[in-house]
């Protein structure tokens, strides 16, 4: 160490980083980022719920049975997706011998399940879907590493969204995949890139490009146009429009609305702030299900089931035929008119 400047140091500490496969998705997202430490109730419920499953596979109802009913629900998707995938092999569950390490990444990761004789690890997943590829893509490396295999294939069970993805790897498509991001993640030239993992990140307060978007965004706000012209400038064009879209929506998510939510919590504290008040309205008044059992003692099936709304949705029908024993009817099944849906995507620079 002798040799280097202090400037050479920091930019070594800069490029040389610990990355483990769960880091990996976030990482081809953005190459600066940092988990920042802590935890999550939605995190922990997560942890419980892999646990449940897992436990459940070798039937340990244990942690399952402490499980609120509709989590009970969830469990049991995940459990029936993963015996089906096993297709009756063994799919081993125990923590212990399921360490993933990866060539190429200094930190090992944990996969949820690993079936050897279909040639497959899975991962559970709570949440809304995300993109998990690269995490999948070092867990097949280091499965095919381990098993002498030339190929390798990953599931991700959206356990909340009843919902399978499936890769499928050779080990050259696996490395390749793994040895970008840590390319990317490894530059000295990397550069911070937004994108919806920030909210997890260490560096979300201080980034640049969270800060320069952001104040991009509020710098229409200030400016001395009347709204017409402010609209009308951004929908002049197309790449003003696309800047403005995502510098607005990131400016609402890291600024407004924990503004916002401040402001809530001031004034319910007694604060008193110009121009705002918190009102409380009553809760819902809602019956529980005893209650709806004695008033339709004597009414026929149909009338109850219209009295509670008629429909239901098709993944609570197919689970709630499932645990009633009774085979689904996919023709029943009706789809709503298409639901358009905003995405930020990435474009080539």
């Amino acid at each position: 160490m002798s040799g280097l400047t202090t400037e050479d140091t920091e930019v070594t500490e800069l490029v040389v980083k610990e990355i483990s496969p769960s880091s990996l998705p976030k990482l081809a997202e953005c190459a600066l980022y940092t988990g920042a430490p802590g935890t999550s109730a939605a995190a922990e419920r997560g942890t419980l719920l892999d646990k449940a499953i897992r436990e459940l596979l070798v039937d340990d109802p244990t942690t399952y049975d402490g499980l609120a009913a509709e989590d009970q629900a969830v469990a049991r998707w995940g459990l029936d997706e993963l015996r089906t995938l096993s297709g009756g092999y063994h799919v081993e569950t125990r923590e212990e011998y399921l360490g993933m390490e990866v060539p190429g990444l200094s930190k090992p990761g944990t996969a949820d399940a690993v079936c050897v004789r279909a040639q497959w690890v899975a991962d559970i997943k709570t949440g809304q879907v995300r993109n998990y590829r690269e995490q999948l893509a070092a867990y097949c490396l280091a499965c095919m590493h381990e098993h002498f295999a030339d190929s390798w294939t990953a599931h991700v069970v959206y356990v909340d969204q009843r919902l399978r993805r499936t890769y499928t790897f050779t080990r050259e498509q696996a490395e390749a995949t793994v040895s970008a991001v840590i390319a990317n993640a490894s530059s000295r030239l990397a550069e911070p890139t937004p994108n919806e993992y920030c909210g997890w990140c260490a560096h979300q307060n201080g980034c640049r490009a969270l800060v320069r978007q952001s104040s991009e965004a509020l710098a229409l706000v200030k400016s001395d146009l009347c709204l017409s012209d402010i609209r009308d400038q951004i929908l002049a064009n197309p790449v003003e429009l696309s800047a403005f879209a995502a510098n607005w929506k990131l400016a609402e998510k890291h600024i407004a609305e924990p503004v916002i939510d401040a402001l809530k919590e001031r004034l319910a504290a007694g604060e008193e702030i110009p121009g705002w008040k918190v009102t409380t309205g009553a809760g819902r008044q809602f019956v529980e299900a005893d209650a709806i059992a004695r008033a339709s003692a004597n009414v026929s099936k149909e009338t109850l089931i219209l009295a509670l709304g008629g429909k239901m949705g098709a993944d609570k029908f197919r689970q709630f035929c499932l645990e009633a024993g009774v085979e689904v009817d996919e023709s029943a099944v009706r789809a709503g008119s298409p639901i358009n849906t905003l995405r930020q995507i990435k474009t080539k620079k």
